[in-house]
């Protein structure tokens, strides 16, 4: 009975929030370099068109049950100082899901005739999160973490703050709000506290001549539960077509970035080389990201 109980604790902290190992819980992306909006709400509407992203991403390639992440997004400029998003998202592993529709509004200030602009952006959520009691294999199924729910429905908020103009970007995010805690009412067994994160991010763009651009930038990552993570990034944009990026996550993974764009339409895959202890067990993790720009329908 303890072995199998440690067995469910053991696959809780693994599992109930998707979380990056020694960091977030909030699944991350390699690519968000390519979409603001999948890491800040204020970067809503920054844009003359409406990208609609759609990113798939596979973390710890090879380990079965490993952690798979889709998330569906689009933002656009509903006037001119507003803007507004949606994202639909799926997080699955093992026996547990999260899925959910995030909703989000901003409002952009101009700063100065240059084009310097400040924006606020809050979203507001809800995820149902579902653990598949039929893929644990426990011995004695009259053990309370049967006796509790197999789902819930959780809301939550998010808040960030964006400075921008066309050459750089500073901004704050804050997911979770609400500090909820998950809990399936099973004595404490499986349960997590969603805590806050705090996201400052920046970045800016170098023309080095007419074909090449240098994009370097910044992610740092606070948890309060006393974690941080930080993301070095640099990437290259050869004639506004071919991208290529290299990234250091600290203590998880160095990051290789590859894309192509066209027109409206932008492809890009990045792989994670895992760093940590997990490189005993994988080789490392997988994302995809496709982004095609709608023309602005509303304005």
């Amino acid at each position: 009975m303890a072995a199998m109980k440690k067995q469910i604790i053991i696959l809780l902290l693994a599992t109930l929030t998707i979380q990056a190992v020694y960091s977030q819980q909030i699944p991350h992306f390699s690519q968000y370099t390519l979409n603001h909006y999948m890491l800040n709400p204020a970067a809503t509407g920054t844009t003359e068109t409406m990208p609609v992203a759609f990113t798939f991403r596979k973390l710890w390639a090879g380990i079965e049950g490993s952690p798979s992440v889709q998330l569906l997004s689009g933002d656009i400029a509903v006037a001119d100082a507003m803007g507004a998003g949606i994202k639909i998202f799926n997080q699955q592993e093992g026996p547990l899901r999260r899925t959910g529709l995030e909703a989000t509004y901003s409002y952009h200030l101009d700063l100065n005739s240059a084009g310097t602009k400040l924006s606020f952006g809050l979203s507001g959520l809800f995820y149902q999160v579902y653990l598949n009691k039929s893929e644990l294999n426990v011995e004695d199924p009259d053990d309370e973490v049967f006796m509790g729910t197999d789902k819930m429905t959780v809301p939550d908020a998010s808040f960030g703050m964006y400075l921008y103009d066309e050459n750089y970007y500073v901004g704050l995010a804050v997911p979770q709000l609400f500090n909820r805690n998950v809990d399936f009412k099973t004595d404490g067994v499986l349960q997590n506290k969603q805590v806050r994160h705090y996201y400052f991010h920046g970045g800016y763009r170098f023309e080095l001549n007419t074909d090449l651009k240098l994009e370097p930038s910044l992610l740092l990552k606070f948890v309060e539960a006393g974690l941080f993570q930080a993301d070095i990034n640099a990437r290259v944009l050869y004639k506004d077509m071919l991208l290529g990026g290299l990234s250091f996550r600290t203590s998880e993974a160095l990051v290789f970035q590859v894309g192509y764009q066209v027109q409206n339409f932008t492809i890009g895959y990045s792989f994670d080389l895992v760093l940590n202890a997990l490189k005993a067990q994988t080789i490392g993790s997988h994302e995809i990201m496709l982004v095609y720009s709608l023309e602005n329908f509303i304005r």
